[in-house]
């Protein structure tokens, strides 16, 4: 460009550009320099900007003419990317169920179960779609790529349904809704907003069960895939679910009051109850019950106590009291009776055995089939099909067999881990055993750890 002595102001200006030719900064190299809006004007010229200017900025620079300041004096379209799609939930989906641990070391229950509830085509999800992009151009005019915005997958789980454009997500059912592990899942709840008495009648239901008042003496609840939980108080009543029993306060059984879970059980308090647990466990004290659990047994806080009856677990049992000082007769037993690594060496004889026999099916029907290749004789037929129907038997034999392999040996993993760890004391009256190796307490003893080792019990101080 000629150059033009009207714009000698110009040289006192500096012109920057941006990486990629979408910004132009200009800043004063003299403040005693005179220059002007069409000085700078020509500068920008120099460099091929010649759109986007800023004037005002270019006027706010001349009027501060400060030499430390860089300014925005020219400006093209940028590009624009699109955002990406995203969806909105309308249920808080960050609900803490987890029992709460007091400061006295005891558990509260009281929030377990407390996901959102929802009705029957209540809206659950509305997905806001990708926004457009727009590609942008720099002061060369070089066209600059925009990001696109990506579509997500529709959401994966189960109880809803999606409406026509697939942008909303309604309840297929009432009951309760989260989304967890990316899922979002509408669980059909039974909820009994009152006590479950004798009026109510027994309860059956395929799914959760939740009982916001009392159950009381007589009461079967029965919950045959799902989980059942109870806000207030329990008496001699049943329940039984296919996963977790969780009583938010407790459950004074009489002597009459049963809980089978094939998960874990838990309540601040349990007194003459029968349990049955397929997993944990947890109470702030159990007294006068049966307590049976695969995996562990603890009894939290700074009175967690466990006196009468008897308790069992698998693997771990914990409490800070065990017994009381009039002696009362208390049973705790962590491990396994007898040695099921015999168990486990005759269950792989008997898995060999059947996979020779299974080898043999299969044999057999490969050579039928080669006879059948040449003929279609109808006794070589119904051979074939005995021998499917013997195969079909077999596999079934050797699905039962892996089943209680896979059992046994988890049960050898949690007798490897058994003991019983008393926080506080253990009064005499108190029978411990691990994996099947007995001690009676004749004595108060404070703060131990029982284990089974070198064929008999050792009692290991935590003081």
């Amino acid at each position: 460009m000629a150059r033009d002595t009207a714009n000698d102001g110009a040289r006192f200006v500096s012109i920057i550009i941006n990486e990629d030719g979408t910004e132009a900064y200009a800043r004063i190299l003299d403040i005693s320099a005179t220059i002007t809006k069409r000085d700078v004007v020509w500068k920008l010229a120099e460099e091929k900007v010649r759109g986007g200017i800023i004037h005002k900025n270019i006027s706010r620079m001349l009027e501060e003419k400060d030499i430390t300041k860089t300014y925005l004096v020219a400006e093209c379209n940028k590009p624009v990317d699109g955002k990406d799609g995203w969806f909105e939930f309308l249920f808080d989906t960050d609900v803490d169920t987890k029992p709460k641990i007091l400061e006295d070391g005891s558990v509260d229950y009281s929030a377990y179960g407390n996901l959102p509830s929802v009705e029957e085509n209540d809206k659950l999800v509305i997905y806001h779609p990708a926004t457009a992009s727009r590609d942008g151009e720099n002061f060369w005019g070089e066209r600059i790529l925009a990001q696109k915005g990506k579509e997500l997958a529709k959401l994966r789980g189960k109880g809803f349904y999606v409406s026509d454009d697939g942008r909303e997500y309604f309840a297929k059912t009432a009951g309760r809704v989260k989304y967890e592990d990316e899922r979002l899942i509408v669980e059909d709840v039974l909820e009994i907003r009152g006590d479950a008495s004798i009026s109510t009648g027994d309860i059956q239901f395929i799914n959760d069960i939740h009982v916001f008042g009392n159950v009381l003496t007589g009461v079967r609840i029965h919950s045959s895939k799902g989980s059942i939980i109870v806000d207030g108080y329990v008496e001699a009543a049943e329940l039984s679910a296919k996963c977790d029993v969780v009583l938010k306060n407790g459950m004074q059984g009489n002597n009459k009051g049963v809980i089978h879970a094939g998960g874990s059980v838990s309540g601040k308090f349990f007194e003459q109850v029968s349990i049955n647990s397929g997993g944990d466990v947890n109470a702030n004290a159990i007294m006068n019950s049966y307590v049976s659990a695969k995996q562990d047994i603890i009894v939290s806080g700074k009175f967690g106590i466990i006196i009468g009856g008897e308790v069992k677990a698998e693997r771990e049992i914990s409490a800070t009291i065990i017994g009381n000082m009039s002696e009362v007769k208390t049973t705790v037993r962590a491990g396994i009776d007898g040695n099921p690594m015999v168990e486990l060496v005759q269950l792989e004889k008997d898995y060999a055995a059947a996979e020779t026999e299974q080898q043999r099916f299969a044999e057999a029907l490969d050579r039928l089939e080669m006879l059948l290749a040449k003929s279609s004789d109808e006794e070589l037929n119904m051979k074939k099909i005995k021998l499917i129907r013997q195969k079909i038997n077999q596999e079934q034999v050797l699905i039962r067999l892996e089943k209680e392999r896979e059992n046994l040996t988890e049960q050898i993993a949690r007798m490897h881990s058994a003991k019983i760890t008393i926080l506080k004391v253990v009064y005499p009256g108190t029978s411990l055993s691990v994996n099947g190796r007995n001690t009676r307490v004749k004595e108060e003893v404070n703060s131990i750890e029982v284990v089974s080792k070198s064929g008999g019990i050792q009692m290991i101080s935590l003081i």
